[in-house]
Protein backbone atom coordinates (compact mmCIF):
# COMPACT_ATOMS: atom_id res chain seq x y z
CA UNK A 1 0.00 0.00 0.00
CA UNK A 2 1.02 3.46 -1.30
CA UNK A 3 2.11 5.38 1.57
CA UNK A 4 -1.39 4.54 3.58
CA UNK A 5 -0.03 3.96 7.33
CA UNK A 6 -1.49 1.32 9.64
CA UNK A 7 -3.13 3.38 12.76
CA UNK A 8 -2.06 1.94 16.24
CA UNK A 9 -4.55 -0.12 17.26
CA UNK A 10 -5.04 -3.15 19.60
CA UNK A 11 -6.39 -6.46 18.13
CA UNK A 12 -9.91 -5.32 20.37
CA UNK A 13 -9.90 -2.16 18.64
CA UNK A 14 -9.45 -3.93 15.37
CA UNK A 15 -12.15 -6.32 16.31
CA UNK A 16 -14.46 -3.24 17.17
CA UNK A 17 -14.15 -1.99 13.51
CA UNK A 18 -14.92 -5.21 12.00
CA UNK A 19 -17.97 -5.68 14.14
CA UNK A 20 -19.19 -2.41 12.73
CA UNK A 21 -19.76 -3.62 9.49
CA UNK A 22 -22.33 -6.65 7.99
CA UNK A 23 -19.70 -8.76 7.00
CA UNK A 24 -19.29 -8.97 10.67
CA UNK A 25 -22.86 -10.58 11.08
CA UNK A 26 -22.22 -14.47 10.41
CA UNK A 27 -19.50 -14.18 13.61
CA UNK A 28 -20.33 -14.30 17.54
CA UNK A 29 -18.60 -11.56 19.65
CA UNK A 30 -15.82 -14.50 20.60
CA UNK A 31 -15.45 -14.72 17.02
CA UNK A 32 -14.81 -11.21 16.25
CA UNK A 33 -12.40 -10.95 19.17
CA UNK A 34 -9.99 -13.34 17.60
CA UNK A 35 -10.47 -12.56 13.85
CA UNK A 36 -9.32 -9.10 15.23
CA UNK A 37 -5.78 -10.45 15.98
CA UNK A 38 -4.96 -11.37 12.48
CA UNK A 39 -6.50 -7.75 10.94
CA UNK A 40 -4.69 -4.74 10.86
CA UNK A 41 -6.48 -1.40 10.56
CA UNK A 42 -5.74 1.22 7.96
CA UNK A 43 -6.74 4.95 7.16
CA UNK A 44 -6.89 6.78 3.45
CA UNK A 45 -7.48 10.14 2.72
CA UNK A 46 -9.69 10.85 -0.58
CA UNK A 47 -7.90 10.43 -3.38
CA UNK A 48 -4.67 8.10 -2.11
CA UNK A 49 -4.26 5.25 -4.06
CA UNK A 50 -4.78 2.04 -2.11
CA UNK A 51 -3.04 -0.26 -4.65
CA UNK A 52 -2.04 0.14 -8.57
CA UNK A 53 -3.26 -1.97 -11.02
CA UNK A 54 -0.51 -4.92 -11.94
CA UNK A 55 1.10 -4.34 -7.90
CA UNK A 56 2.18 -7.87 -6.44
CA UNK A 57 0.29 -7.80 -3.00
CA UNK A 58 -1.28 -10.97 -1.08
CA UNK A 59 -3.77 -9.29 1.26
CA UNK A 60 -7.62 -8.64 0.97
CA UNK A 61 -9.51 -5.42 2.76
CA UNK A 62 -12.56 -4.30 4.17
CA UNK A 63 -14.16 -1.45 4.14
CA UNK A 64 -15.24 -0.09 7.30
CA UNK A 65 -16.61 3.27 6.08
CA UNK A 66 -15.80 5.30 3.12
CA UNK A 67 -15.77 4.31 -0.25
CA UNK A 68 -12.86 2.99 -2.69
CA UNK A 69 -13.35 2.93 -6.58
CA UNK A 70 -11.68 -0.14 -8.42
CA UNK A 71 -10.50 0.80 -12.06
CA UNK A 72 -9.07 -1.11 -14.59
CA UNK A 73 -7.16 0.28 -18.24
CA UNK A 74 -8.38 -0.75 -21.08
CA UNK A 75 -6.83 -1.60 -24.18
CA UNK A 76 -7.17 1.44 -25.46
CA UNK A 77 -5.33 2.61 -22.30
CA UNK A 78 -8.94 4.45 -21.34
CA UNK A 79 -8.92 4.03 -17.37
CA UNK A 80 -12.62 2.52 -16.85
CA UNK A 81 -14.38 2.37 -13.10
CA UNK A 82 -15.46 -1.43 -12.12
CA UNK A 83 -17.37 -0.69 -9.34
CA UNK A 84 -17.45 1.73 -6.16
CA UNK A 85 -17.28 -0.23 -2.92
CA UNK A 86 -18.74 1.18 0.25
CA UNK A 87 -19.38 -0.05 3.94
CA UNK A 88 -18.92 -3.70 5.01
CA UNK A 89 -17.46 -4.55 0.97
CA UNK A 90 -14.11 -6.24 0.82
CA UNK A 91 -11.68 -5.67 -2.01
CA UNK A 92 -8.06 -7.52 -2.84
CA UNK A 93 -9.41 -11.35 -2.46
CA UNK A 94 -7.90 -12.76 -5.54
CA UNK A 95 -4.90 -11.63 -4.73
CA UNK A 96 -4.56 -12.74 -1.33
CA UNK A 97 -5.57 -15.94 -2.40
CA UNK A 98 -3.47 -16.74 -5.84
CA UNK A 99 -0.92 -13.88 -5.66
CA UNK A 100 -1.39 -12.59 -8.63
CA UNK A 101 -1.00 -8.76 -9.46
CA UNK A 102 -3.80 -6.74 -8.63
CA UNK A 103 -6.10 -6.75 -11.80
CA UNK A 104 -7.25 -3.38 -10.92
CA UNK A 105 -6.59 0.42 -9.63
CA UNK A 106 -8.04 0.61 -5.72
CA UNK A 107 -8.35 4.59 -5.28
CA UNK A 108 -10.58 5.87 -1.77
CA UNK A 109 -12.86 8.17 -2.86
CA UNK A 110 -13.31 9.88 0.54
CA UNK A 111 -12.06 9.29 3.91
CA UNK A 112 -11.64 5.58 4.57
CA UNK A 113 -11.24 3.51 7.09
CA UNK A 114 -10.53 -0.83 6.33
CA UNK A 115 -9.00 -3.01 8.17
CA UNK A 116 -6.74 -5.77 6.14
CA UNK A 117 -5.43 -9.19 6.74
CA UNK A 118 -2.63 -10.80 4.41
CA UNK A 119 -1.62 -14.06 3.41
CA UNK A 120 0.33 -14.54 6.14
CA UNK A 121 -2.18 -13.44 8.74
CA UNK A 122 -4.41 -15.56 7.46
CA UNK A 123 -2.10 -19.14 7.34
CA UNK A 124 -1.39 -17.73 10.80
CA UNK A 125 -5.04 -18.15 11.89
CA UNK A 126 -5.53 -21.15 9.86
CA UNK A 127 -2.84 -22.69 12.29
CA UNK A 128 -4.33 -21.11 15.66
CA UNK A 129 -8.14 -21.32 14.56
CA UNK A 130 -8.37 -23.68 12.07
CA UNK A 131 -12.33 -24.08 12.38
CA UNK A 132 -12.22 -19.55 12.05
CA UNK A 133 -10.61 -19.26 9.54
CA UNK A 134 -11.74 -22.23 7.44
CA UNK A 135 -15.58 -19.91 8.24
CA UNK A 136 -13.17 -16.79 6.70
CA UNK A 137 -12.39 -18.46 4.19
CA UNK A 138 -15.60 -19.31 3.09
CA UNK A 139 -17.04 -16.05 3.80
CA UNK A 140 -14.42 -14.96 1.06
CA UNK A 141 -15.55 -17.86 -1.51
CA UNK A 142 -19.10 -16.56 -1.06
CA UNK A 143 -17.74 -13.14 -2.15
CA UNK A 144 -15.82 -14.07 -4.99
CA UNK A 145 -18.87 -16.33 -5.85
CA UNK A 146 -21.22 -13.58 -5.79
CA UNK A 147 -19.35 -11.50 -8.23
CA UNK A 148 -17.97 -13.97 -10.30
CA UNK A 149 -22.25 -14.30 -11.11
CA UNK A 150 -22.75 -10.45 -11.36
CA UNK A 151 -19.96 -10.34 -13.80
CA UNK A 152 -21.45 -13.51 -15.89
CA UNK A 153 -24.55 -11.64 -16.05
CA UNK A 154 -23.37 -8.16 -16.68
CA UNK A 155 -21.67 -9.39 -19.76
CA UNK A 156 -24.06 -11.74 -21.35
CA UNK A 157 -26.32 -8.66 -20.57
CA UNK A 158 -29.46 -10.79 -19.00
CA UNK A 159 -31.45 -9.87 -16.04
CA UNK A 160 -29.33 -11.43 -12.65
CA UNK A 161 -29.47 -11.26 -9.33
CA UNK A 162 -28.93 -7.76 -7.18
CA UNK A 163 -26.34 -7.05 -5.58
Amino acid sequence: MEKIKATNFSAHSVAELIDKTNWANDFQWSDILLIGRYFTAYEAERGQIIFYEGAKADYMGLIVSGAIRISKTGADNQVRSLALLKKSQTFGELSLIDGAPRSGLAEATMKTQFVITTKRQLLQMAEDEPALAFRVLWKMAETISHRLRHTSFKLLDIPGPEN
